[in-house]
């Protein structure tokens, strides 16, 4: 089981998919494997920035790689404290295209054959693991960006992967990308750092290499990009819940708004892309003819797990600058990934009734419904995390993980279903009799559950259950 999610994660990483938590969120009909699949693929996103000239646009790609979905090999060198390592290989290549024709084109239409070449880069690491549980962590990541320098107009581009010892690169489905000269854009793009230092002449912030996303119930930094910022106007940033079921993204409420002071104001500034310590950084130089950005500490503890809009606007009400961002629950059961699945796995402990009830009506009826069932059981119904709802889902996850075999799924075995209802056992004690199957003794503080194996290969059947 464990060797199968592996690979179909690594399937994910050569393909470049990327699905947002809100799409899954959305979706109806996800099963929970799938949802495990998606949940270790890589991350792809680019970001725009002033390039080496005044008219020159540096277009940079981010990624975001877990060491589980890369190929990793012993190391040689007896010397080295880290036992296995692994290589990677990127290049982006980006070629010239003709506006009305894309505008035209289907996304999955886009091609780059025949096309003019106009910008190519690599980038190419070697990353290390102490140990074998280490090169499989979904904790560690392989991190960083790969940029081009392009003038406006339309391109398309696609990127090579090549892991390993492949002899052959992956390459992404190519994508366009339009470019517009940083002083004149319209609306200026909102980056999200977890941190911010400030020094005399410049300040430096972690590049999210995730797109847009957030750690739930942390605070972050937004970085607002002011294109044709004029002194005398006043601006506020806004932001907004969005809906995050189906196709609908309708605005919901608003949950902050602030009015920029000079101190969020940074004048003539220009953004220098870094890289140390295995991360990529953001460091906003005071300089001569440079740029405006607001930066604006957003209190995103007492904000929901959801999706959100954020704008800033001028005293017209004219947007000035606007992006979405995500906030992601840091080790985030995998059932609350998709709100359907969620539901479903209520069985453990809902009847079939209150589970038809939750499950009917429009999605964010659903939803509503979902949250309430929750809800009337928070034990800390004053803060937003509810501690008894992720202690369920996590105990579903630990079903899946732990006893999953060839024929069941761990949440669907009897042990996993005891564990999903009744959590951590006190103890765990095996017997191995000489004329009999192996059995397994979970003991609680008020019960004692007996399980026996039915097959060599981990599948275990509930023949006992007792009550102290």
């Amino acid at each position: 089981m464990k060797t199968s999610k592996k690979f179909l994660a690594t399937l994910f990483v050569i393909i470049f998919s990327i699905i947002t938590v809100a799409e899954l969120y959305g979706q109806r009909n996800v099963s929970y494997q799938d949802l495990v699949m998606r949940q270790q693929q890589a991350s792809f996103d680019y970001l725009t920035l002033p390039g080496n000239n005044n008219g020159a646009v540096q277009f940079v790609v981010t990624f975001h790689i877990p060491y589980s979905s890369l190929p990793f090999k012993k190391n040689q060198d007896r010397s080295s404290r880290d036992k296995y390592f692994s290589t990677m290989d990127l290049m982006l290549e980006v070629f010239k295209s003709d506006e009305a024709d894309i505008d035209k084109m289907k996304k999955e239409d886009i091609s780059v054959e025949g096309l003019e070449p106009a910008g190519r880069a690599f980038w190419a690491d070697t990353v290390y693991a102490k140990d074998y549980e280490s090169s499989q962590s979904d904790d560690k990541f392989l991190s960083g960006y790969i940029k081009v320098n392009l003038n406006p107009g339309s391109y398309n581009y696609v990127l090579q992967i090549k892991r390993g010892d492949q002899t052959d690169s992956r390459v992404s489905r190519a994508q366009k990308i339009n470019i517009t000269s940083y002083s004149e854009k319209k609306e200026g793009d909102i980056l999200v750092s977890p941190t911010f230092n400030e020094k005399l002449k410049s300040s430096r912030f972690i590049l999210n290499t995730t797109g847009n996303t957030v750690e739930y119930a942390k605070d972050f930094y937004a970085i607002a990009y002011l294109p044709q910022y004029q002194k005398e106007e006043s601006y506020t940033m806004d932001i907004v819940k969005l809906s995050a079921l189906e196709e609908d993204t309708t605005k919901q409420s608003k949950v902050f708004s602030k009015t920029l002071t000079d101190k969020n104001i940074k004048t003539d500034v220009r953004p220098q892309l870094l890289y140390a310590e295995g991360k990529p950084y953001l460091n906003l130089n005071v300089t001569d003819n440079g740029y405006t950005y607001a930066i604006v500490d957003v209190p995103n503890s007492e904000f929901e797990n959801s999706l959100y809009q954020v704008t800033v606007k001028n005293s017209a009400g004219n947007i000035v600058a606007r992006d979405k961002f995500r906030s992601k629950w840091k080790d985030m059961p995998t059932s609350l990934l998709n709100l359907g699945t969620a539901i479903e796995m209520l069985r453990f402990i809902a009847g079939k009734q209150t589970i038809r009830k939750i499950n009917s009506g429009t999605p964010a009826e659903r939803e509503k419904k979902f949250h309430s069932f929750w809800k009337e059981r928070d034990p800390t119904p004053d803060t937003e995390f509810n501690e008894l709802m992720a202690e369920y889902y996590q105990r579903i996850d630990h079903a899946y993980e732990n006893f999953s075999t060839e024929n069941t799924v761990g949440y669907n075995s009897d042990r996993g279903e005891v564990y999903i209802k009744y959590g951590e056992p006190k103890d765990v004690t095996r017997k191995f009799p000489k004329d009999g199957a192996t059995t397994e003794i979970w003991t609680y503080s008020d019960r004692q559950f007996i399980f026996k194996a039915t097959t060599g290969f981990g599948d275990f059947k509930l023949v006992s259950k007792q009550s102290k």
